[in-house]
């Protein structure tokens, strides 16, 4: 015995045809969305990139989508860098030895990977920050390393990019005399005191 079937009403035809275009929608949307899966804990991730500091840190380690919101309406200490350039690591230091008198977190994004990809949110921070960025001989913004930025509700209060830019002979070592880095770190004190301030 033959089953006829039934041709399909024109109802069912539209509902098939959204839910089809619906999940080719979700497919494209969550492809292209940036996820990082956290194995280790932020203190972890930093210890890990940056071997002199101990995992008793107080960094949060962002991916490329959380700090792009931070600039845009956070409100906090932004440290770019990478554990490659060598001035990041001193100025990491440092970072992390205010962090822990003041008990203060400190918010770490390792941009080198976007910066070559030139990633949406990579393109969002430079528009965030292109009254201090400085510009490379074709004239393209790009962020350097080292940077600590600390915003106030995304409005940019302190931007320090003295070393990114230095003498390639210039070592860390030789330049941190005791009272550089003491004027440096009660600088540092200054903006948390200031964040802290507006935090309570």
């Amino acid at each position: 015995m033959k089953v006829e079937k039934k041709p399909m009403s024109m109802t069912q035809k539209i509902i098939y045809a959204l839910c089809f275009i619906g999940l080719i929608w979700a497919f494209i949307f969550l492809g292209t969305r940036n996820y990082k899966v956290k194995e280790l804990t932020d203190s972890e991730l930093f210890s890990k990139e940056y071997k002199t500091i101990s995992e008793n840190n107080l960094f949060q380690v962002f991916n490329s989508s959380e700090a792009l919101t931070f600039l845009e309406k956070g409100t906090g200490i932004l440290f770019f860098g990478f554990p490659e350039n060598k001035w990041s690591n001193s100025i990491a230091e440092m970072l992390h030895e205010v962090s822990l008198e003041q008990n203060y977190s400190i918010s770490y994004f390792n941009f080198l990977e976007e910066r070559q990809s030139r990633h949406d949110n990579y393109i969002g921070m430079i528009r965030e920050m292109d009254d201090y960025l400085r510009s490379d001989d074709e004239g393209k913004l790009n962020i350097y390393a080292p940077i600590i930025v600390s915003v106030i509700h995304g409005k940019v209060i302190y931007f320090d990019d003295q070393f990114t830019f230095v003498n390639n002979h210039l070592d860390p070592k030789d330049y941190w005399t005791a009272e550089k880095k003491e004027e440096f770190m009660n600088r540092l004190r200054h903006i948390i005191n200031e964040l802290k301030a507006v935090e309570k």
